[in-house]
């Protein structure tokens, strides 16, 4: 079976304090975006599992994947192996979710191809990472508390992003760790409206900040160049720009030049997840 499985946009991000099993309660608004990773997974016919990230070595050692597979077998009677074969098209350490949305990509095509029963969201949360059950349910939602509540969240307007991707990455773990630091003093984060009604913000910028001053730098330059606002997404290191409008989008895009960094016009979708063949 080949899929397609996209990456997302956080639009806001609000981060309360840890659980008992440390792990961040938070409430976000979340799109899937047109910028994709390709899976080709196959039952495999030996006993071990043959994970292959044509453009990352590390990954095929360790990855959500991974974690997919053994959070399967931890709670459902599932015996099979796989081959499976991942062409990252979403970089990795950027907020984008690429690593949830190939971890969800598989628990569903592994349900499709031997019609099991997912583990409950609370389950895959825990286990997998907090961005896998939105990936799942594949449309724009709202997801609360440590990713399980996942709701739809019906957006009828077209969004366009500007998409700008820092040549240099950010660990969630190490960006959450920082806010536990900084959550101590008093944090305000800036918000934005959007088509009257959605605001736009990430609690997780302050953190972001502290660890990579290179990207607030990159952030106020690039609202200065272009005069519009300048967002986060997730735990970076993605700043994004929203545009109603595809032309407006790429006319930004055309008049950014800043360095160390590349650029793209991506658009919100209504599903993250596509199958190509079976």
């Amino acid at each position: 079976m080949k899929v397609k499985t996209a990456a997302k946009i956080n639009l806001n991000l609000s981060i309360q304090n840890s659980t008992d099993s440390k792990l961040h309660k938070l409430d976000s608004l979340i799109v899937p975006i047109d910028l994709y990773d390709e899976i080709d997974i196959h039952i495999a016919n030996e006993n071990r599992d043959n994970i292959v990230f044509t453009n990352n070595d590390n990954l095929s050692k360790e990855s959500t994947i991974h974690k997919a597979l053994a959070c399967l077998r931890g709670n459902t009677d599932l015996t099979n192996f796989f081959n499976i074969r991942i062409d990252k098209g979403i970089p990795i350490e950027a907020g984008l979710g690429g690593g949830s949305s190939d971890a969800a990509a598989v628990l569903v095509s592994i349900e499709k191809m031997l019609d099991l029963q997912l583990p409950d969201y609370l389950v895959i949360a825990n286990e997998v990472g907090s961005d896998v059950p939105f990936f799942i349910n594949g449309k724009p939602a709202k997801v609360k508390n440590i990713g399980d509540k996942v709701e739809d969240y019906f957006i009828e307007k077209e969004i366009f992003f500007l998409i700008i991707l820092p040549n240099f990455g950010l660990s969630t773990k190490n960006v959450f760790n920082q806010w536990d630091i900084l959550k101590k003093g008093s944090l305000e984060t800036e918000k934005h409206k959007i088509f009257d009604s959605i605001e736009v913000f990430n609690d997780a910028s302050h953190a972001a900040f502290y660890l990579e001053p290179r990207l607030k730098e990159m952030k106020e330059l690039i609202e200065e160049e272009l005069e519009t606002n300048i967002f986060l997404t997730g735990t970076g290191s993605t700043l994004f720009a929203v545009f109603d409008n595809k032309e407006d989008a790429h006319l930004c895009k055309e008049k950014l030049v800043i360095d160390n960094c590349s650029t793209l016009v991506t658009k919100k979708i209504d599903y993250s997840y596509k199958a190509l063949s079976d």
